[in-house]
């Protein structure tokens, strides 16, 4: 009569289990990683497409990751133009500047020039495969 037998099952359970509640570490390091292709990304179409005689290249220069922030869906990292400059005689948020160049602003007359659209789109293939070599760090960690 043949006889089955298993070694070893357990600790694939284990490390199967593991995998189902990656750890907050691994999370964070595949999104920064994400993060550091989406940023030159997002400055250097900025840079292309933002254009013009008013242009001073402060929006491309202003794009930065945020910290790390939990959400209700779990971690984020945002990335966006940041900071603040002067127009006039007050400041306006970088991020606001960016939208008007983004979307556009029909009634003033400035037309949609979607860079950051754009640039995600761009980079996605290698932002996805540097979060990717995390993840694949993680599983070789875990001789998987």
């Amino acid at each position: 009569m043949a006889r089955l037998e298993f070694d070893g099952l357990d600790s694939l359970m284990t490390d199967l289990d593991s995998l189902a509640h990656l750890p907050d570490r691994v999370v964070e390091d595949m999104l920064n990683a994400e993060a550091d292709v989406l940023v030159p990304a997002q400055r250097a179409e900025i840079s292309s497409r933002w254009r013009g005689k008013y242009s001073e290249g402060i929006s491309a220069k202003s794009v930065k990751k945020s910290k790390m922030k939990t959400t209700k869906d779990g971690r984020a990292v945002h990335i966006y133009p940041q900071g603040t400059r002067k127009r006039g005689k007050k400041r306006v948020r970088n991020a606001e500047i960016a939208f008007i160049n983004e979307y556009g602003a029909p009634k003033r007359g400035i037309a949609p020039r979607p860079a950051i659209a754009a640039a995600n789109a761009k980079a996605e293939p290698a932002a996805v495969d540097a979060g990717e070599r995390v993840f694949n760090a993680y599983l070789d960690s875990k001789n998987l």
